[in-house]
């Protein structure tokens, strides 16, 4: 075997290695995009059907209000007023107990391995 030829079959080897490495990145990245796109769905449908819920359940609310104080505008506007005081609490605690959390969650699950 001459020099040319050990020099062309290190350098195949090499090749094939470094397309190897290259797919076996790929695998690794794809597979925690593909567990977080997942989870991510699964809560987005699950948050969809809960704010439905939420949604029948306020006007729900606001009409049996209305019935029992006879002005169709006070259910509605207690409900709406209750939104609101929800909205600013949410606002004073949204870094603490919500950002802070869903990105802690997002980190874990990037870097947590999910092969069995």
């Amino acid at each position: 075997m001459s020099n040319f030829e050990k020099i062309e079959s290190i350098s195949e080897g090499l090749k094939k290695y470094v397309n190897t490495n290259y797919e076996l990145s790929k695998l690794e990245v794809i597979e925690p995009v593909a567990v977080i796109g997942a989870s991510l769905f699964a809560t987005f449908i699950i948050g969809l059907v809960l704010v439905l819920f939420l949604f029948f359940l306020s006007i729900t609310i606001a009409l049996y209000i209305s019935y029992k104080t006879g002005n169709t505008y006070i259910g509605f506007a207690v409900v709406s007023g209750f939104y609101f005081l929800l909205g600013c609490i949410l606002l004073l605690v949204k870094k603490k107990n919500i950002e802070h959390p869903i990105r802690d969650k997002i980190v874990w699950k990037i870097f947590t391995k999910t092969r069995a």
